[in-house]
């Protein structure tokens, strides 16, 4: 039966619509969180956590296809401190007034040919009601001048606000050179 907002309280199975062929903001109950294929969004808390994975994955995509189109994701007033991205591989904190700008690291980013997150991908926690926030480590690759493949491991840490118009915008992003728990391992 519909309700006074349109929504529906019948129990009849909505046809689950994947991440790829939502548009873009566009989160309600039919999606479904990528840990439990079975659990509903159902509530805001679920809705957020899942727009967190999704919104990390999309950015992450979007520096691998073309560094600039990753610019639609994030916020005017968003800083960032990324030495992975950064010509003289600092550590200084960019906002878009910086000298470089965060535009002017988006731009000469390095063709990336991929990434994978690790261990199941980023942690998340609300950090308000339309605000979150990710932990996470992640392995970019790129094509060596030999012609392999060459792997990067980081970590990163994204905070995420929802505009608006029901969109996630990037306002906090830090990421990092991590070293690779595995070859310590072996030297012990």
């Amino acid at each position: 039966m519909p309700t006074v907002l349109g929504l529906t309280n019948d129990q009849k199975e909505k046809p689950k619509i994947g991440a790829a062929q939502a548009p873009k903001g566009y989160h309600d109950g039919s999606l479904v969180l990528s840990e439990n294929k079975n659990q509903r969004l159902d509530t805001i808390s679920k809705r957020n956590y899942a727009a967190a994975h999704e919104m990390e994955t999309l950015l992450w995509r979007a520096i691998c296809d073309d560094p600039e189109q990753a610019k639609e994701y994030i916020a005017d007033d968003c800083v960032m401190v990324n030495p992975i991205f950064h010509p003289d591989h600092s550590s200084k904190p960019v906002n878009k007034e910086s000298e470089p700008s965060i535009s002017d690291l988006l731009e000469n980013a390095g063709k990336f040919t991929g990434f994978r997150f690790h261990d199941g991908g980023p942690l998340v926690v609300e950090a308000g009601l339309m605000a979150v926030s990710t932990v996470y480590k992640l392995s970019l690759y790129k094509q060596s001048r030999k012609g392999g493949i060459r792997e990067i491991s980081a970590s990163g840490s994204s905070s995420w606000r929802q505009t608006a118009g029901a969109d996630w915008v990037l306002v906090a992003w830090h990421v990092a050179y991590a070293e690779d728990e595995d070859e310590e391992d072996d030297e012990e």
